[in-house]
């Protein structure tokens, strides 16, 4: 690993991989927010299995979570805020 070291590409922190990806990384752990659980994704879960799941609807999930943009795509290992 000591060869990477120096390289600008590898020490990129996560606030620039957030820019570089838009200003979006999917995957980055999300800060405690009062009132929400921090859900990550797992294989097989949808929208509308979660706002089953959790008792509101796929909207609130999308007012929660801004960075979905496109309601038919969430990811395995994303993290996702979920009213408690």
């Amino acid at each position: 690993m000591s060869e990477f070291k120096n390289d600008p590409v590898v020490e990129l922190n996560v606030n620039e991989l957030d820019q570089a990806a838009g200003g979006v990384n999917r995957y980055k752990r999300l800060n405690a927010k009062e009132g929400f659980i921090i859900y990550q994704v797992k294989p097989g879960d949808t929208l509308n299995k979660l706002a089953t799941r959790y008792h509101c609807t796929v909207s609130d999930i999308l007012r929660w979570n801004p960075k979905i943009t496109n309601r038919n795509m969430i990811y395995d290992n994303e993290y996702l805020y979920i009213r408690a």
